[in-house]
C-alpha cells in the first residue's frame, strides 16, 4: 500500500498505524503522528486503521540547543 510519509511516497505492508511505525523504524516512546492532519493519540494507535494515499505526519523530539 502506498501512503505519503512527511512528504514522501513510501510502501507499507500494513494497514495499522502501529505496525506501520514498527515497519519504518519508528520508536513509538519518541514520536506523536498525525494522519491526514489530525492528531492520532498513542493510546489508538493500535486501532488505527491506514488508508492508500494518506499522509501520515511523523515528529519526533528534538532535544538540546
Amino acid at each position: 500500500m502506498r501512503i505519503l510519509v512527511n512528504g514522501e511516497h513510501v510502501e507499507v505492508d500494513t494497514t495499522n498505524l502501529s505496525e506501520i511505525l514498527n515497519q519504518l523504524g519508528y520508536q513509538p516512546e519518541d514520536v506523536v503522528v498525525a494522519r491526514n492532519l489530525e492528531f492520532i493519540p498513542r493510546v489508538q494507535w493500535d486501532d488505527c486503521i491506514v488508508r492508500e494515499q494518506d499522509s501520515l505526519d511523523i515528529l519526533a523530539a528534538m532535544f538540546g540547543g
